[in-house]
């Protein structure tokens, strides 16, 4: 069956190198004229994707006009989102925030891996996440799970502490909580604006006895509020397509269901 896709998770870095931390270097350094050079070749690679959100890593980037990029980006897709990391030890915080909603931004986000989030961190994060919630912006709170720092940042844990302060606003827990994909459902299970990415966890799991745990989660949310995403460029996104679909119709969902994921449940979650 044919269907539309609305990709959650796209990086524009361009940079092709075996070793990944030099192309998160390039994400979290990219201006806008790099971030305009990724959408060209991201484009260029996927021409079926209907619609798309972005996520922007350099937490400087709107200290600059980024008017061109949004503008460029459009001309590219049906529907689109824009999700931008922010350094919330910044002092001009607020002002930032407020700079990217009004260049287009939709969503803010955190990643306790590349930010070096601690628990001593959780307060001015949950001032930061109150604030976007009255501007309107979408919570993304990046839910991978492993390397060394596995212990040292604790990212479902922050999850839990904003869900308990952010209530009207989405919460998406980026890849679904990876190895840990039951509790970040159970918090799911638990507030009511809590979603799920599938970016590369379900992929990387494809073929471990964790596999029925991301169908087992999928399945008892009903297929609703759980955004299909590829991680792209950190994997491929055709095969990203082709390993979902597979997943999809081995556990039994439905065309109805996979058209919620794939597509449908991100337009509802931005509202585009």
């Amino acid at each position: 069956m044919k269907m539309n896709i609305f990709d959650f998770n796209v990086h524009l870095p361009y940079l092709s190198h075996e070793d990944v931390s030099k192309v998160i270097e390039q994400d979290m350094n990219l201006d806008v004229a790099g971030i305009c050079n990724g959408l060209e070749i991201y484009q260029t690679n996927i021409r079926k994707i209907k619609g798309v959100n972005f996520l922007l890593f350099n937490t400087k980037l709107f200290d600059e006009d980024a008017g061109i990029f949004f503008n460029k980006s459009k001309q590219f897709f049906d529907e689109i989102a824009y999700t931008a990391l922010v350094d919330f030890r910044r002092h001009d915080i607020f002002d930032y925030i407020e700079k990217a909603k009004h260049n287009g931004v939709n969503a803010i986000m955190f990643n306790s891996y590349l930010q070096k989030i601690s628990d001593a961190d959780f307060i001015e994060i949950i001032k930061i996440c109150q604030f976007a919630e009255k501007l309107g912006l979408i919570i993304c709170i990046d839910g991978s799970y492993g390397t060394s720092r596995m212990y040292a940042h604790d990212n479902l844990k922050l999850a839990c502490f904003v869900a308990d302060a952010v209530s009207k606003t989405p919460i998406v827990i980026v890849h679904s909580g990876g190895c840990r994909v039951i509790e970040a459902f159970l918090l799911a299970d638990a507030k009511p604006n809590i979603w799920l990415d599938t970016s590369f966890s379900l992929p990387y799991y494809i073929g471990s006895s964790l596999e029925q745990d991301f169908a087992f989660v999928y399945k008892k949310m009903n297929a609703q509020k759980v955004l299909f995403g590829t991680d792209y460029p950190y994997q491929n996104s055709r095969n990203a397509i082709k390993i979902h679909k597979k997943f999809f119709n081995k556990y039994g969902f439905t065309n109805s269901e996979q058209e919620q994921i794939f597509y449908k449940n991100a337009l509802e979650l931005f509202q585009v």
